[in-house]
């Protein structure tokens, strides 16, 4: 049984940014392809002062899903 989002947010399978459910290309990469399988996720406000941003490899502010199915 899947479970329920609590966020109506779909993530692009290719860099993970969460957007609105009814975004169809993804503002960051450019992508088309998103799943609503994913879980976790980090705001990232400012990617020079970021360690985490880093570690990751997000190169522009945003939310991203930390687990993309």
């Amino acid at each position: 049984m899947p479970r329920k989002r609590k966020l109506p947010l779909k993530a692009c399978t290719n860099c993970k940014a969460l957007v609105q459910d009814e975004v169809e290309v993804c503002p960051v990469c450019g992508g088309r392809e998103f799943t609503d399988d994913w879980d976790g996720f980090v705001a990232v406000i400012s990617t020079e002062d970021s360690n985490v941003a880093k570690l990751l490899k997000i190169s522009k502010p945003g939310m991203y899903a930390l687990k993309v199915r």
